[in-house]
């Protein structure tokens, strides 16, 4: 039992353990025709057509 105000053994591996995953995707900005990174991915499903990928600060809703 972890004592008042510390983690649990399993919360501090949880956390040690974290890595922030990015990497470029094969998946191709709709708007400007680059590939983007995982982060700034914005899949969209479009109807009729299927899915569309942009970076996140490329699509706009309205």
């Amino acid at each position: 039992m972890p004592k008042k105000g510390e983690l649990s053994k399993t919360a501090r591996a949880s956390l040690a353990n974290r890595e922030a995953v990015n990497h470029l995707t094969d998946r191709v900005c709709a708007q400007c025709g680059e590939r983007i990174m995982l982060t700034e991915l914005q899949p969209v499903k479009v109807l009729g057509a299927g899915m569309k990928y942009y970076h996140k600060d490329h699509y706009k809703i309205g």
